[in-house]
């Protein structure tokens, strides 16, 4: 049962931090921009794979799932959407908005990074340290 709650944490856990990093922007608390909102990402995907529950050399489940959550957030973002018109549910502006360079950009480099992060040898140095 845990293994299977934290394969659903990044579908929890991504739109939460996007949501994160929209209130600090409108409270005027930080200024986003899209390198703090990939590195926030990155730093989010790096730490999954590096906690990965996972006893084989890579964690490839994991490391699938953490573009696809940034992509489902981005597709129902893009969905949801409000036009000048005040309409919604159109699902070109959902694929437009899934399907940015920078989103595409993102979903490559939080691949590569879960996958790097969730390497056996990384994740023996977390009990290394706590057996000390």
């Amino acid at each position: 049962m845990k293994k299977k709650l934290y394969y659903v944490i990044p579908f929890v856990a991504v739109p939460l931090l996007l949501l994160l990093c929209e209130l600090l922007n409108n409270a005027k608390l930080l200024q986003m921009s899209p390198y703090i909102l990939g590195t926030l990402l990155l730093l989010f995907s790096l730490a999954m794979g590096f906690f990965s529950t996972t006893h084989r050399t890579f964690d490839y489940l994991l490391t699938a799932i953490m573009p696809i959550s940034l992509f489902c957030c981005m597709f129902i973002a893009g969905f949801l959407d409000k036009s000048d018109l005040e309409t919604r549910f159109h699902l070109y502006k959902a694929v437009n908005a899934a399907f940015q360079p920078i989103a595409l950009q993102l979903y490559f480099l939080m691949a590569i990074a879960t996958f790097l992060a969730s390497f056996k040898s990384f994740k023996n140095i977390k009990g290394r340290i706590s057996k000390r």
